[in-house]
């Protein structure tokens, strides 16, 4: 069984580069769509990478207005996936930058303080480390993502290159599945049907498959 705690990582310090490049990166990924989107679908792809990066949306909701909004399955996809992968860049270069951030560095602390519980909780894990941190990114848990993986992966005494590559295999089995799963249905979707009874269809399904995990996800804890 592994070591649960914050790994201590040989070159912990930040920079500026190490700062600036998630977000330049970011940058020119947006650079590059401009020629490739209208304006109005540009504005959205660029509205909905600012609500992922902000609770509590996630893409299991964004995914699909993307879709529904004309924007390309896998360009949906591929935009969360290297938001999943901007950040765990970031956590990974600049953990101790954001425990200096006001608000977020409190709840950081706060999650830390609790992650034996966390992790008590999902002792799979613990057990199947690697792949469980790709799990967890992957599947829509509470709270799962590139910030809150990177604390995991750490807290499991992963190093920085384990926990980018799960966050950076869990963000693409996610998205694109997610992604792949809604234009399936869309496309099910009779096309005179217009946009508002295709938000009811995907409302319905992602409220019965949000009861149906919470559901389970609650009945380790009823059991326990």
């Amino acid at each position: 069984m592994r070591q649960i705690g914050i790994r201590d990582d040989d070159d912990d310090t930040t920079s500026g580069l190490k700062v600036s490049v998630p977000f330049l990166l970011c940058g020119l990924f947006l650079a590059v769509v401009w020629f490739f989107l209208p304006a109005e679908q540009w504005l959205l792809l660029f509205g909905m990478m600012v609500a992922y990066i902000v609770p509590p949306l996630g893409r299991e909701t964004i995914i699909p207005v993307c879709i529904l909004w004309g924007i390309p399955w896998w360009l949906a996809a591929f935009t969360l996936a290297f938001l999943d992968f901007a950040g765990g860049l970031f956590m990974a270069w600049n953990f101790p930058l954001v425990l200096r951030i006001p608000y977020v560095g409190p709840w950081v602390s706060r999650f830390t303080a609790a992650g034996r519980t966390f992790l008590d909780r999902r002792p799979w894990l613990e057990r199947l480390y690697f792949v469980g941190l790709i799990a967890f990114v992957a599947l829509p848990f509470d709270g799962s993502g590139s910030i809150v993986g990177s604390i995991v992966g750490r807290m499991l005494g992963m190093t920085k290159a384990e926990v980018l590559a799960c966050i950076t295999v869990g963000g693409i089995i996610g998205s694109f599945a997610i992604a792949l799963g809604i234009d399936y249905v869309v496309h099910l979707i009779p096309p005179g049907a217009g946009l508002w009874v295709s938000l009811a269809v995907l409302l319905l399904i992602g409220t019965a498959l949000l009861v149906t995990y919470r559901s389970y996800s609650r009945r380790p804890e009823a059991d326990a």
